[in-house]
């Protein structure tokens, strides 16, 4: 069975400061506009979810190769979440975006805290992670409109798994962008930034 104590830590862990945006920039592509203190203005509220569960006596939770659907992150590795709708609150939307996205329904999550804000320019949105653990492994299920791939990673993977780079050219050079190479899959971008302040959160538990 998976170890409770760990669930245990990380809520305690999550009611302290968090590292914020000094975890987050490390996985930051170069040519992002660099602000030790990111200020944006006119952002969507949006809210992503990371979902622990235990699987083969560990804490997983699940990641997403979104749909190629023609839109800012299409086909990008993801946590499941999207934007907020009328009055509801992050943990809300959440809750609702897992259950579409990936048939998690919010009834078997227990939210134990939330991790720094973070903006995404290139689609206009304020993403608040949300962490919630599910007592025994759910029926995950894509919803194929908005997800291709489900597959799901381990704490102790998150941990161990370096930061690589790559070169990719555009805007007239080349530029440095840190990922996640994570079970053939790269996670960079906004995910890679919000898994980079987890990641380091984990690291005081395991």
């Amino acid at each position: 069975m998976a170890d409770q104590i760990i669930i245990d830590r990380l809520r305690n862990i999550l009611k302290d400061p968090l590292p914020g945006w000094d975890a987050q920039k490390r996985l930051m592509p170069e040519g992002r506009q660099r602000l030790e203190l990111p200020q944006f203005d006119d952002l969507h509220p949006a809210a992503v979810l990371i979902a622990l569960f235990p699987r083969d006596d560990k804490w997983h939770f699940p990641l997403i190769k979104r749909s190629s659907d023609g839109f800012a992150h299409s086909g990008q590795i993801a946590l499941p979440g999207g934007r907020k709708e009328g009055s509801e609150t992050d943990t809300e939307t959440a809750l609702r975006e897992a259950h579409e996205e990936v048939n998690l329904s919010s009834e078997q999550v227990e939210v134990i805290g939330k991790m720094s804000p973070l903006p995404i320019p290139v689609s206009l949105h304020m993403v608040q992670p949300i962490v919630g653990m599910v007592n025994s492994t759910p029926h995950f299920q894509p919803d194929p409109r908005e997800v291709e791939e489900i597959f799901y990673l381990s704490l102790e993977e998150l941990v161990s798994t370096p930061i690589t780079f790559e070169k990719r050219s555009f805007q007239d050079r080349t530029w440095d962008i840190p990922h996640f190479h994570i079970q053939g899959h790269k996670v960079w971008g906004a995910t890679g930034m919000i898994l980079s302040e987890f990641r380091q959160l984990i690291s005081q538990i395991i």
